[in-house]
């Protein structure tokens, strides 16, 4: 008992566990026949490859990664496939000195002594992550197969129990070893292929998975619909949902942690008629960290938003579709503004990003929390600058709007196809144009085309066509690059994504159109001619210079 508490001890000292868990642990030894090691792995509450580094300091072993193991198999003819996959053990090296065997449980002194015996020879042991194991036994001995299938054959759920389980039965499925890791694997492969969302959807008779990845959904070898209701009261557990209410949609929040890289999630779930679906957002908060330098804007145009920064009032808003950027670009402005001479408020629908320095409010409408009454109650913080995450409403644009009037700098975003869009979208809100004209300095359009992957990319000649559509003449010459896939890129042949942006500052010319109202067409024109290049136009230049190709623009501008 004191080696397996010290594996608990060496977790707090890694930082690994906190008191929380610490406490939770101790409840669950009382009822629980499992060693604490045990609950530690089955619970979750740390990743695997944490997990596994506390077990090699436990028992003073060296820790392999799946990159330490060769292409092929060690030993391939000497060890029956079936006992490595039970013991989990893996040879990972031969020499003169005998055999190194990496193990994902070093205390198994049974399948170390059997692996010895059958070789005939010294067998050093080092240990190996779960995930690492089950990665590195797939491509030697399971190739075609995902991780996501593995995992599924493993998990032993009786049809009755799938087809209508009660609240314990969900409870106990769900705290389920192979369930666990089948989330976690899920989670897992979703960050590892930078998906933004993950889709976990039910229907009669198939559990089906999507990843959006690069802003395209994808589907993904699911696993079998029978573990459906585990799956998702699993996922409900982490996010701290009600597994018992499945009639009505839930909003949770919950943090993953995989190869050392943690990652915030949004969990929304949805009542449909075969059961339940589950949508799960990744915030990437290592985006939500980038400066405004590195965005990707013209020189021109960040230079002209960094000197709207520095006003002490007016409103700057980032326009954009769900999933665009949005808010990275928003707190790539405030990183810009956080100084310890102002004071900056922001109202959130959710927090995505902490910022020290900062005072952040998380909206809650179930107790009427919404945005325009914390932005009433934030101008009574003798605030400097003030963040709002979204306008929804004529009553928090004209909030907004006034706050600007009284001398405070005001950042927040809106749904609109286009930058000039906006002015016509507040004043459909309500707002009066005379107002809209004293206080908007400036609105950046933006939109996230996939990034070719330098390794595949494939430049060709532009045709005439492709020259008519980017508002070239037939007869220039010009390079584009096509998408081709290779296993740099999981063979997607795009490898991230990249903002393209416009902005739309206003200027005394477009105040004094905007005395009348006018169409959009006409007020991006008025733009255009005073300089403002468009997001087709910033998508165009990156096409040329091979950053993505002609499609991809053309598919999130609708132009061309």
């Amino acid at each position: 008992m004191d080696q397996v508490r010290s594996l608990v001890d060496i977790l707090v000292e890694l930082g690994k566990l906190g008191p929380d868990d610490v406490a939770k642990l101790s409840r669950l030894e009382g009822a629980s026949s499992e060693p604490v090691a045990v609950l530690v792995s089955r619970l979750g509450l740390v990743s695997g490859r944490d997990y596994a580094h506390a077990l090699s300091l436990q028992y003073g072993l060296p820790l392999a990664g799946r990159g330490d193991f060769p292409d092929e198999p060690v030993l391939a003819d000497q060890l029956p496939v079936r006992f490595l996959k039970d013991s989990r053990v893996l040879p990972l090296a031969e020499g003169a000195d005998g055999v190194v065997l990496a193990m994902a449980d070093p205390g198994d002194g049974f399948a170390l002594r059997a692996v010895a015996m059958a070789l005939g020879r010294p067998v050093t042991p080092v240990v190996v992550a779960e995930e690492d194991f089950a990665d590195v036994f797939a491509r030697w001995y399971e190739s075609g197969r995902s991780s996501v299938e593995r995992i599924a054959d493993g998990a032993e759920i009786e049809a009755d129990a799938a087809a209508d389980p009660d609240v314990e039965q969900l409870k106990d499925l769900a705290q389920e070893a192979p369930v666990i890791r089948l989330v976690n694997q899920i989670i897992a492969d979703a960050m590892r292929l930078q998906a933004s969302d993950i889709h976990l959807e039910t229907y009669r008779e198939q559990l089906k998975l999507r990843y959006r990845i690069h802003g395209l959904l994808k589907d993904m070898k699911a696993p079998p619909a029978k573990l459906g209701p585990a799956l998702i009261s699993r996922i409900k557990i982490l996010a701290r949902l009600d597994i018992a209410e499945r009639r009505l949609p839930q909003d949770g929040r919950a943090r993953f942690t995989a190869g050392g890289q943690k990652v915030d999630m949004r969990v929304a779930t949805m009542p449909t008629m075969h059961g339940e679906a589950v949508v799960i957002r990744l915030l990437d908060t290592k985006g939500m960290a980038l400066d405004l330098g590195e965005l990707g804007l013209a020189t021109a145009e960040e230079v002209a938003i960094r000197r709207h920064l520095a006003h002490p009032h007016g409103i700057l808003l980032v326009t954009g579709p769900t999933g665009s950027g949005k808010t990275t670009t928003l707190y790539a402005a405030l990183r810009i503004l956080n100084q310890p001479s102002r004071k900056i408020l922001t109202v959130e629908d959710p927090i995505e990003y902490q910022i020290p320095g900062i005072n952040q409010t998380n909206v809650q409408p179930q107790i009427g929390l919404d945005f325009a009454r914390v932005l009433r109650s934030s101008l009574r913080h003798d605030p400097d600058v003030i963040m709002v995450g979204e306008i929804r409403d004529g009553e928090t644009a004209n909030i907004a709007v006034h706050a600007a009037l009284t001398g405070h700098l005001v950042l927040s975003t809106l749904h609109t196809n286009s930058a000039t869009g906006s002015i016509n979208r507040l004043l459909d809100m309500g707002v009066d144009g005379y107002l809209l004209t004293s206080t908007i300095r400036g609105v950046i359009g933006q939109r996230l085309v996939r990034q070719l992957c330098g390794a595949c990319r494939s430049p060709y000649r532009a045709s005439a066509e492709e020259l008519g559509r980017m508002g070239l003449p037939g007869d220039a010459e010009a390079t584009l690059s096509r998408a081709v896939g290779c296993p740099a890129c999981d063979g997607i042949g795009y490898t991230s994504r990249i903002g393209i942006f416009e902005f739309f500052e206003l200027t005394d010319e477009i105040r004094e159109a905007l005395h009348h109202r006018i169409s959009t067409a006409e007020l991006t024109r008025i733009a255009a001619a005073a300089g403002m290049r468009t997001m087709f136009q910033d998508g165009i230049a990156r096409a040329l210079s091979g950053q993505t190709t002609l499609e991809e623009v053309r598919r999130v501008t609708e132009e061309g």
